[in-house]
């Protein structure tokens, strides 16, 4: 419930409860007038309007105390507005500042990659900062904003209402990770580890540049940053690639312009399977604020441009196009004039083996995203069953039992009750 519910709910509770009472002693007065009131009366006539009126505010009262109570149910309200984003509203007609739904997902993932692949043991990592003053984290203002309202309502521990200074609310690095775990199961992919402790940074000042830039036509940069420095394998690094099938890029944030499958609020193996089976064709141009941008675009059998998009460094992922290689074309059925040949490092067979076997990836992806959202010199710690992405569903089962009972209680009582007053 939103804290306007909340406000409603109680208003609501004490009126019925007062509206109760009222009608009860105006008969009281009229038997007390005909003297056939039993003795008994007057307390029956307050356990009734207690009983009626807890009934309707009782869920209300148990919403309130579990947002306040532990950094369990701190995440696990957290996670339920963040999934909220993605079921009405800007989201799904596209009048958010982000765009559609895929939009929206695509930067709620973006924000915690920048975040973590910045670190290099001293510093950096999944620290709540990214360096906004870069190119490379355009756009991400957008979804810091989003989420900060999210995060500022996650209090938890003692009553912060009371000026304890032992409350505490989840780090900005813990809710952008949230964030992602839960848009990528929102889009249908894997179930997440997710764990909170991160500690936020104060500055984060040059650190974008530890980025893959988009336009590396090396594969051994990639293998630089993520398998050197980071210490992912191959086939981990080309898992977390897979990533871009949610989202867009935009001009206005990359100098790039398109998506990279047709189906982007969907978190499945499209973009795998795309890069290797349909024809992509290089372009180049200048853009004014970003500088040279090459995107290979998607190619139909009518000869037309198609709307999505491989940036360089997805295509060097599976095919050769550097290194003496004069090739204009990718993907599809090959064209001995024009068609890269297939790449033979480290990371090009399991760009094949993803296309092929949609859970295996989803399998080494769920691995190499905890791993990445955890690169942190801080000890985390889980906090919902199995150190899954967590849930209000999944943490109150007892409130919810204790709220149903509470009401049964009162709907069976006030009968009994409302037959005494009648005899």
């Amino acid at each position: 419930q939103t804290e306007y519910d909340q406000i409603l709910v109680s208003v609501f509770g004490h009126f019925f409860g007062t509206f109760t009472l009222t009608v009860i002693i105006s008969e009281q007065q009229e038997r007390r007038r005909k003297s056939t009131m039993p003795n008994h009366y007057s307390i029956c006539c307050l356990l009734a309007t207690f009983l009626l009126s807890s009934c309707v505010q009782v869920e209300a009262e148990e919403t309130s105390q579990q947002v306040l109570s532990s950094a369990a149910d701190a995440a696990a309200v957290a996670a339920d507005k963040i999934r909220s984003l993605t079921t009405s509203g800007p989201t799904r007609d596209g009048s958010g500042t982000w765009g559609d739904l895929g939009d929206l997902m695509g930067l709620l993932v973006r924000l915690p990659f920048h975040d973590a692949a910045t670190y290099n043991v001293t510093d950096g990592g999944s620290d709540g900062c990214v360096d906004l003053d870069s190119p490379e984290n355009n756009g991400l203002q957008e979804a810091i904003d989003l989420l900060e309202p999210i995060r500022l309502g996650t209090t938890f521990g003692s009553d912060a209402d009371d000026g304890d200074d032992t409350a505490s609310m989840l780090s900005r690095a813990d809710v952008w990770a949230l964030a992602g775990n839960v848009m990528i199961e929102a889009g249908g992919g894997p179930t997440l580890d997710y764990k909170i402790g991160r500690v936020d940074a104060d500055t984060c000042a040059g650190q974008a540049s530890r980025h893959v830039g988009s336009e590396s036509t090396s594969s051994e940069e990639v293998s630089r940053l993520f398998v050197d420095r980071l210490g992912f394998t191959p086939r981990q690094v080309v898992a977390l690639m897979g990533a871009h099938v949610l989202g867009r890029a935009t001009t206005s944030n990359s100098g790039y312009e398109g998506k990279w499958v047709k189906n982007n609020d969907a978190f499945t193996n499209d973009y795998f399977i795309d890069l290797i089976h349909v024809p992509w064709i290089k372009q180049r141009n200048e853009d004014e604020n970003f500088g040279r941008r090459t995107t290979w675009k998607r190619f139909n059998d009518d000869m037309f441009f198609e709307d999505e998009i491989m940036l360089q460094t997805d295509v060097d992922l599976a095919f050769q196009t550097t290194g003496g290689y004069f090739c204009s074309r990718v993907g599809g059925q090959f064209s001995q004039a024009t068609s890269c040949p297939n790449a033979t490092h480290a990371f090009s067979s399991h760009v094949r083996d993803f296309a092929l076997d949609q859970e295996a990836w989803f399998e080494e992806f769920a691995v190499a995203w905890a791993n990445l959202t955890s690169m942190t010199n801080q000890e985390l710690s889980c906090v919902a069953s199995g150190c899954k992405t967590p849930s209000m569903e999944q943490r109150s089962p007892t409130s919810s039992a204790t709220r149903e009972d509470r009401a049964f209680v009162a709907i069976a009582c006030t009968p009994l009750i409302l037959g005494l007053l009648l005899k």
